[in-house]
């Protein structure tokens, strides 16, 4: 999995940014959240990626920071939800904003977003609600090591985040202590789960 590209910015638009990375561009669907945090073009920009395989096409998303990768990991698991009204979730609130509403129970903020209705505001509150919630109990997996990425790549499988993340940490117990690699720490999780 590319978890970031880091490089020389060679193009940006609010809808894709291309990065230069040792003489391969990459190019990344974002949103224009991250294209309003992104640099003038020539100059080095990190975006977070997530690769995503829909209908035998590879597409790379970016994002400014983990934060709003997480965010739109989790909003993917939502029935009904791609990654194109992801997106527009996202050009039209700063994640930040969108997951206070969830929390909030906000749906009348939801339906300005282009592609979601009142029905589908209140369908997004009620799955997202419990899985924004637990991002702060204690405990859970720090998004930045290797508990975060192996619970973000069960979620990526389509385990909910507050069984991904528990399933992690138990993998983590289970090892007694011992460092492990992601790969090792996922398959651990998945045999718990």
């Amino acid at each position: 999995m590319i978890a970031y590209v880091r490089g020389r910015l060679a193009e940006k638009s609010p809808a894709r940014a291309v990065v230069d990375v040792g003489g391969v561009g990459f190019d990344l669907l974002i949103s224009l959240s991250t294209y309003e945090d992104l640099p003038v073009e020539g100059k080095e920009a990190t975006l977070f990626t997530l690769p995503y395989l829909r209908e035998e096409k590879l597409q790379l998303y970016g994002f400014s920071d983990r934060s709003e990768r997480d965010v739109f990991l989790k909003t993917l698991a939502v029935p009904g939800v791609g990654p194109k009204l992801a997106l527009a979730i996202f050009s039209a609130l700063r994640p930040e904003r969108f997951r206070e509403a969830v929390r909030g129970g906000d749906t009348t903020l939801l339906p300005r977003v282009p592609g979601i209705g009142r029905k589908s505001a209140e369908r997004l509150v009620v799955e997202l609600k419990g899985r924004f919630e637990e991002e702060g109990e204690p405990g859970a997996p720090a998004p930045g090591g290797v508990a975060g990425e192996a619970a973000l790549a069960l979620e990526a499988l389509g385990f909910p985040g507050g069984k991904a993340s528990r399933a992690v940490e138990r993998a983590i117990a289970a090892g007694g202590g011992k460092e492990m690699t992601l790969e090792e720490l996922v398959r651990e999780a998945l045999r718990l789960v």
